[in-house]
């Protein structure tokens, strides 16, 4: 059986030195928290891929920076190329789908995380120097 590969997108959404995590309702990981992100489909680019997962997951309206980091990540049934773009703005009011049962402002990824952007945080948190738009912050 050939190996599958698929093209993956996470968005690291910083505002006032905290990330916008989401706790998974779904498996793969479960229970865990994680970034907003999800699978590029066929004739979408990853710009617009992470977009719809935002809007999906949050129903917030965002603006993406540059690269922040990539990986890749190995599962038994395929291999995963996750491109981690900075969101740099975000408009609307958070209201999650049934992918995830919660979400949350951290300073610090939880141990149960699916993967630690933390590196990133106090970066992006001092290049956008605060100015993030946001209706509601709940």
């Amino acid at each position: 059986m050939a190996e599958r590969f698929v093209i993956c997108v996470d968005g690291i959404y910083v505002r006032d030195g905290k990330i916008l995590l989401m706790k998974r309702n779904l498996e793969p990981f479960k229970g865990f928290w994680h970034v907003v992100g999800g699978h590029v489909n066929e004739n979408e680019n990853p710009m617009e891929a992470l977009k719809r997962e935002f809007k999906e997951e949050t129903n917030l309206d965002i603006a993406i920076g540059e690269i922040v980091d990539a990986r890749i990540e190995k599962t038994f049934d395929r291999t995963k190329i996750i491109i981690a773009f900075e969101v740099v703005s975000a408009e609307g009011d958070i209201m999650i789908n049934s992918e995830n049962e919660d979400y949350g402002w951290f300073t610090e990824f939880p141990v149960k995380s699916v993967y630690d952007y933390s590196r990133h945080i106090k970066r992006i948190d001092r290049k956008k120097s605060g100015s993030v738009h946001m209706k509601s912050a709940n």
